[in-house]
């Protein structure tokens, strides 16, 4: 699978591809069975990957009156694997057409071998975010002015007492001229034990955070956000990281309600590709053209009067590859039976 169909794939999922990279896509998994079995594996992992990020929000939770800390409903996101996108449907029913025609039929898999969790983050330990935009190093949060407050005019911390208050879309000695509108944390993990484990497999990033505002005037709209970048080599800055990502997903809840008991959660997904040695996972408010209209320009930075993080949330799923295996199918009595037996590898 090549960067460019790889880049595809990951646009596809958060729902950013564009209708005519969308049929291309689509007429290119009916013809090539690698990108049709990348699919069909993720078919089987997505439920799984989902439980993860679901169980690390459990475990940091405890149980509040909902009138005091409530979810807010999912907004329009990403359809999920087997909602109706052409692409899943002409994978399955390519599949579907192979049990009914075919005796005999061969396929690789893979399996779901080990996930673990990276980062539950509440911000009730630990120093306060660096503001010094990219971090410097792995296992530290840095980005944008930002501080770690308690109860904060109505909006109240998800669990414990303290949550992430973003206070600017700028950080101490920023030097680009050009005007920054997002207010952004990061955070940078090192991925090469779990790239050096699969060997060969796949590893998979799952990111989800927790979004919150005191009440904001009609006149104004805001996005809470999650990015992945699977980086190479340190190095990168706030400018360069599209540029230096191997690939990179983005993840969103649109238009934050204006309700501070309400906590909105946006999560993204990403495929580590070969070469991956960190993914720095990014966590972003940015202000929003209201009904229709375009932003004004912009000053230098935005300033953000009460727009929280809490609860940030990181998983890893690796997915080892096995060998090569085949499935005979059979009738016996007029009912079908499936023999899996193992292929020998080819020298």
């Amino acid at each position: 699978m090549n960067t460019n169909w790889h880049d595809l794939i990951q646009r596809y999922l958060s729902g950013t591809i564009s209708d005519a990279e969308a049929r291309s896509l689509e007429q290119q998994i009916t013809a090539d069975p690698a990108l049709r079995d990348w699919y069909l594996d993720a078919l089987n992992l997505d439920s799984a990957l989902e439980a993860t990020a679901e169980s690390a929000q459990t475990a940091l939770s405890l149980p509040v009156p909902l009138s005091q800390r409530a979810l807010a409903p999912a907004g329009p996101g990403p359809a999920r694997w087997l909602s109706c996108r052409p692409l899943l449907a002409a994978a399955a029913g390519i599949v579907l057409g192979m049990l009914c025609t075919s005796v005999v039929f061969g396929f690789g898999a893979k399996s779901v071998e080990k996930m673990a969790s990276l980062l539950q983050e509440s911000f009730e330990t630990g120093p306060a975010p660096l503001v010094t935009g990219v971090p410097p190093e792995p296992n530290v949060w840095s980005g944008d002015y930002s501080e770690i407050v308690e109860m904060y005019e109505a909006v109240k911390p998800v669990q414990g007492t303290k949550m992430a208050r973003l206070l600017r879309s700028d950080y101490d000695g920023k030097t680009s001229s050009k005007p920054s509108k997002q207010g952004d944390l990061m955070r940078v993990v090192d991925v090469r034990p779990f790239m050096h484990e699969a060997n060969g497999g796949e590893v998979i990033i799952t990111l989800s955070a927790l979004f919150n505002a005191a009440p904001f005037p009609e006149a104004e709209r805001f996005d809470g956000e999650v990015y992945l970048y699977a980086l190479g080599q340190p190095g990168s800055t706030e400018e360069s990281l599209l540029e230096d990502s191997l690939a990179h997903s983005h993840g969103g809840c649109r238009s934050l309600d204006r309700d501070p008991a309400t906590w909105q959660r946006a999560s993204a997904r990403l495929l580590l590709p070969p070469g991956t040695e960190r993914v720095l996972l990014k966590v972003s408010f940015s202000p929003m053209p209201a009904g229709g209209t375009t932003l004004s320009p912009l000053p230098d930075h935005v300033t953000f009067a009460g727009h929280f993080v809490d609860e940030v949330c990181a998983s890893v799923s690796i997915r080892h590859a096995v060998p090569d295996q085949r499935m005979d199918v059979v009738h016996q009595g007029g009912e079908p039976k499936v023999i899996q037996t193992q292929q020998p590898h080819s020298k």
